[in-house]
């Protein structure tokens, strides 16, 4: 068995994907438009195989079979708009739309084959089957898949319905029918669910390493990534650093115990997200914590007094908890690191001056 840092490697994996469904709708049809972008290309390929097959059965026809050149063209030319279509929307129900037409017209071109044959009602069965099992991995949905199916069997058994149900096999073609069918369901089953574990384990991944495990908000690593996106737009767009720091943290931790000190970071960390929202937050490391102010000079000074306030009249473990906060301008002119240096600066002044205070780093003090 696998160890990866102490745990087996197995029950890292179940850990990650106790998960089995979605938060919320918002979720569900985040993972509706990852499984179309996702299954695009093996769609695509399925069609084009489809149409490969088609193109093939054409090709070793009876050479004196007759064919509805007038459908067969409607038939290829469907195909090829719904591959496009599949192959370039981005939207859910032009994709779905671009699946499904796209099996509807294989369906149509296969029929179009059966006047040159000389048992049409045979080929329906094995036809529809090889169509039904081969688009199952192409729809992340069962609905759609069953819409599809249930279509792809109405055009292939169009104008042998009675030789079908007048045959003494009738009960057997049937149940044939049938099985096609669940079996194509499963299928479909089957993969859906399987991007759905795969998409849920990416999710807990990505929460992982841009959540700080302890307080739930932003980690370093995401909080970083912002302000550099920040300053990349900082020509449309003002933004402010708050940089945070818990006042007198360390005797917290020392006197009533690391347990408390948690409390008491959760607590800030929840007071901050509060105060801040919709702005963007995150802890940066033990009791320091970060937000991104999009406004003006004004409204940054006036969140970090709201944060400090919000902070020093919440109890927090039968301990009054403040806090003391470094504001500084995300500026094109000056790196990522100066921003934070001018910040920090700024948040030692707040401490100079008696603490649970915000102090702006003003341009001459650059």
């Amino acid at each position: 068995m696998v160890v990866v840092a102490g745990m087996p490697y197995t029950g890292r994996t179940q850990f990650l994907e106790k998960r089995r469904s979605f938060r919320d709708a918002t979720e569900l049809r985040l993972f509706l438009e990852n499984a179309a972008e996702s299954s695009r290309h093996l769609a695509v390929a399925v069609q084009f195989f489809g149409l490969v097959s088609w193109l093939m059965s054409r090709a070793f026809a009876n050479p004196h079979a007759h064919f509805d050149v007038a459908g067969t063209l409607v038939a290829v030319t469907g195909i090829l708009l719904a591959m496009g279509m599949t192959y370039a929307s981005r939207g859910l129900r032009l994709d779905a739309l671009g699946r499904f037409a796209c099996a509807a017209f294989v369906a149509l071109a296969f029929h179009s084959n059966m006047p040159g044959t000389g048992s049409p009602a045979f080929w329906v069965l094995p036809i529809g089957v090889a169509i039904n099992v081969g688009m199952a991995p192409v729809f992340s949905g069962y609905l759609n898949y069953l819409a599809s199916a249930l279509t792809v069997w109405l055009i292939i058994s169009h104008g042998e319905v009675m030789a079908l149900m007048t045959s003494p096999d009738r009960n057997w073609i049937l149940l044939f029918v049938l099985a096609a069918l669940a079996l194509g369901l499963l299928l479909n089953l089957l993969f859906t669910q399987e991007r759905k574990k795969t998409f849920l384990v990416q999710r807990e991944l990505a929460r992982f390493a841009f959540r700080d495990a302890l307080t739930g908000i932003a980690n370093r690593r995401s909080f970083m990534l912002e302000v550099n996106e920040c300053q990349d737009r900082r020509s449309s767009e003002e933004f402010w650093l708050l940089l945070i720091d818990v006042d007198d943290f360390k005797q917290i931790n020392d006197t009533a115990g690391h347990d408390v000190g948690d409390e008491v970071l959760v607590a800030v960390a929840r007071a901050i997200e509060e105060s801040a929202s919709p702005h963007i937050c995150g802890r940066l490391g033990g009791e320091e914590f970060g937000v991104i102010f999009s406004g003006n000079q004004q409204s940054a000074d006036a969140l970090a007094r709201e944060i400090c306030g919000a902070v020093a009249v919440a109890q927090i473990s039968g301990h009054r908890v403040t806090v003391s906060i470094g504001v500084s301008s995300i500026s094109e002119l000056i790196g990522v690191p100066e921003t934070f240096r001018l910040a920090d600066r700024a948040l030692y002044e707040a401490k100079r001056r008696g603490k649970n205070r915000s102090v702006v780093a003003e341009l001459e003090t650059w």
